[in-house]
């Protein structure tokens, strides 16, 4: 049985301004605006994960789940961070004033989600999460069922069934009721809708493209599928084009 690591850690999904070149937008991203995240206090990982502008929304459809994204709501990217604790990810946000001042150089709308104590749950950390191709799912949940069930299933459902069918990288998140306090950044969108609201995620990893149909095909992840309706509304898919290692397991300050 693998046991899992947990962390506290934050998770903001976004899109890049729409009146910039994207590569433009993505190199700023990767290079200035990661300067001025590298300089927060008890920050141990971040890592960028770039979106696919065409290869996104082939999670498996089953009735009442939504898996087809929006072009209104397609993403770009998402910042993916890992803090000392719950109590590190309260403490950075008074010191964060440059960075969010910098994201109106580079965002048009960012949604930051916080996982509670052990939101996060990385399965595989013997991988290199930057190599293979990897692909992240933004998870909507059910009305009506409870935060517990969620959870299960996030991590002991469609995380587990991932990992039996030989994800060379796992993470799994579910995030604590969205707040605006993650949401501050002037000149930028954070507007959340009750209806296009995320409430988990994972990231999962494979030598390349046709390995993850491969592992969609396969009888565990079939399984979880055929119960993503009992948890959720929408399950979003996303490859990542590339990921960007700006914090590699620094020691927090």
């Amino acid at each position: 049985m693998t046991i899992p690591i947990r962390t506290s850690s934050m998770l903001s999904p976004l899109m890049l301004r729409g009146d910039l070149p994207r590569g433009t937008a993505t190199d700023y991203w990767s290079t200035n605006h990661a300067e001025k995240v590298r300089k927060l206090p008890n920050l141990v990982e971040y890592t960028q994960r770039h979106f696919s502008t065409t290869d996104h929304g082939f999670w498996p459809a089953t009735v009442g789940v939504g898996t087809s994204i929006p072009a209104d709501r397609r993403l770009d990217g998402c910042a993916e961070l890992r803090f000392r604790s719950t109590v590190a990810t309260l403490m950075t946000a008074p010191h964060a004033r440059e960075v969010y001042l910098d994201e109106q150089n580079v965002f048009g709308r960012v949604i930051g989600h916080a996982t509670g104590p052990g939101g996060g749950r990385w399965w595989s950390g013997d991988f290199d999460d930057t190599t293979g191709h990897h692909v992240m799912l933004l998870l909507r949940r059910r009305h009506g069922v409870r935060g517990s069930a969620f959870r299960e299933f996030v991590h002991g459902g469609i995380g587990q069934a991932l990992l039996d069918a030989g994800v060379r990288d796992l993470r799994t998140y579910t995030f604590l009721p969205w707040t605006r306090w993650y949401n501050t950044s002037p000149g930028v969108c954070h507007d959340n809708p009750v209806e296009h609201r995320h409430h988990g995620a994972v990231i999962f990893g494979a030598r390349d493209r046709e390995a993850v149909d491969e592992l969609l095909r396969s009888s565990f992840v079939a399984a979880a599928v055929e119960k993503q309706h009992l948890a959720c509304t929408a399950i979003h898919a996303y490859s990542v084009e590339r990921s960007v290692p700006a914090i590699r397991m620094r020691s927090a300050r």
